[in-house]
């Protein structure tokens, strides 16, 4: 799951203010830093999902081609459940926060300066569910608690680095209960039981009288009291009332996640969220009141070349560039004219579901680019691509056998330290395997993949099986494989040795997304060019 999207199913063109713009220069918290983060999202040659339980053995290398393209920063997504554990009792991950550390190092002797994305959602740790934390730090005093744990924890690791620039959390990572309520709780006999847990009653009661409530419900509905209220039906005119206290709910967690983590940002919703008013007419609810982002001396943002765009347009790298500019006014008249941080520039995007969102004409993605430099002098302090190195939804937990056999189960496999790697020793007879189903959507509509890494001193044959579906190969010598299965269901892979084979780098996909940048394997990409112009442009 690469990011939370909702330009699917709403795109509204926004009229803004038209206001000029004086560059503003903005550092790191304590004033160092440069004036323009030029920046990619890190994960190596895994995916943000299994970063953090990967080896990363070239880490060095990567981090150089990143400078040498012209980057002078990179974003670290920091899942919160892989880094923190258990939140009751409170325990952390000695490996994520290693792993923390040597990215610190490398990155800082090649000159690249670290921002973190404090709280991903997304991981393959087993325990409680991401999500469910996230809603339990909607009244859960003892969850609330283990965030602001972790957040200090995280700041604390990283502040003592020269080329530690800041961080930010994003209203992606939390917008999952929002989508999740109505269903789970609206006219449910739960849902006042759910509005008075997470405070929704009270902020009700603090700013609304209970005849303009009502008037919200409809006339269907008539509260005698603040304690009837319950969660509203995501077509009810009220659920602008419910959006309404979850921007005051990431307001005031961000203010109180400040506390620990100074200068902490927040990547905001630009996306105007349709609801009914109550003649049963289309409005808009904007999340304006989250854009000054507290006490942070800048603004974060993912910002789309599909923003404000008609569905299936094809659009033009001008017009692209006066849209682009068009939505950044609008921010800067809502936050207090602090500069933005686009934390995601996706010029681009072509992840399965989203092919009716508004586009670049493919030959106009480096004159768009190229063209932006301007804009992002004139209205940001600077901005990142997610998708540097294209990678696959690899469903596999600890791939690289960085943890070991965590994950694996495992018969006559022992894990080994060779050519300078973790690797997993399957003996004659021995099976490899891991359950990896749940975590890989839409397995019946693409085609499945398994690509590994695998050596041998003689020819041993190798059977990969993927649920009912069974390949085999010969491994003779140090040789990478990638296995087409087709499109189907299944839950579970398994490798099984006719003899000794040493296996490395387990993905198990049927995704890749792309940013025309660098390739699976590194090699360049048509979109590389017009990014180091862009880069060179910035840094003059």
């Amino acid at each position: 799951m690469r990011r939370r999207n909702h330009w699917k199913r709403y795109v509204f063109t926004t009229i803004c203010m038209i206001l000029s713009a004086a560059f503003m220069s903005y550092g790191a918290p304590d004033g160092a830093g440069p004036d323009q983060l030029r920046s990619v999202t890190y994960v190596s040659d895994e995916w943000v999902i299994n970063f953090w339980n990967s080896e990363s053995d070239h880490m060095e290398e990567e981090l150089a081609q990143i400078a040498a393209d012209g980057f002078n920063s990179i974003i670290l997504a920091v899942p919160w459940r892989e880094f923190q554990p258990s939140v009751n009792p409170i325990q952390y991950s000695d490996y994520t926060f290693a792993k923390l550390d040597r990215i610190m190092r490398a990155a800082g002797e090649q000159g690249l300066w670290v921002s973190l994305r404090v709280g991903y959602t997304w991981d393959y740790c087993p325990g409680e569910s991401p999500q469910n934390r996230y809603k339990k730090l909607l009244g859960d005093e003892t969850m609330r608690s283990a965030w602001l744990s972790y957040a200090q924890r995280l700041y604390e690791s990283v502040s003592g680095y020269e080329n530690f620039y800041g961080g930010f959390i994003t209203w992606e990572d939390f917008w999952n209960y929002v989508e999740d309520a109505p269903g789970q709780y609206g006219s449910s006999k739960a849902g006042a039981e759910e509005a008075k847990r997470i405070g929704f009653q009270k902020y009700l009661e603090d700013n609304y009288t209970l005849e303009q409530v009502n008037e919200y419900y409809g006339p269907a509905t008539s509260f005698d009291s603040f304690e009837q209220i319950g969660i509203p039906k995501r077509e009810s005119p009220a659920y602008k009332l419910f959006f309404e206290f979850y921007d005051n709910f990431l307001n005031e967690l961000l203010i109180q996640t400040q506390q620990v983590f100074p200068d902490l940002s927040m990547e905001v919703r630009l996306d105007v969220d349709p609801v009914q008013d109550i003649n049963g007419e289309t409005v808009g609810a904007a999340h304006y009141s989250t854009f000054p982002c507290g006490e942070s001396s800048y603004t974060a943002l993912m910002y789309s070349v599909s923003m404000g765009q008609a569905f299936e347009r094809q659009l033009t790298a001008a017009e692209a560039v006066a849209m682009m500019e068009h939505q950044l006014n609008l921010v800067k008249a809502h936050n207090a004219g602090k500069p933005i941080y686009i934390d995601q520039l996706l010029y681009m995007d072509t992840t399965p579901g989203f092919e009716q969102n508004a586009r670049l004409l493919e030959e106009e993605r480096n004159a768009f680019l190229t063209g932006i430099s301007g804009i992002l002098r004139n209205y940001t302090n600077g901005y990142a691509v997610w998708t540097y190195r294209n990678y696959a939804n690899n469903g596999v937990f600890n791939s690289q056998f960085a943890l070991e056999g965590q994950g694996w189960d495992a018969n006559r496999v022992t894990f080994v330290r060779r050519d300078d790697s973790n690797q997993a020793r399957i003996q004659k007879g021995g099976s490899l395997s891991q359950n990896v189903g749940g975590r890989i959507t839409s397995k019946g509509q693409f085609e499945n993949h398994v690509r590994f890494m695998a050596d041998s001193d003689r020819p041993v044959k190798l059977t990969v099986i993927m649920g009912s579906k069974t390949k085999e190969v010969t491994v003779d010598g140090k040789k990478q494989y990638d296995l087409n299965f087709g499109c189907f269901d299944y839950d579970q892979i398994r490798f099984r040795a006719a003899g000794e084979v040493y296996l490395d780098n387990i993905s198990v996909y049927n995704f890749v997304q792309d940013g025309q940048l660098h390739d699976l394997d590194g090699s360049q990409l048509p979109c590389l060019e017009g990014i180091r112009q862009l880069n060179q442009m910035l840094n003059e």
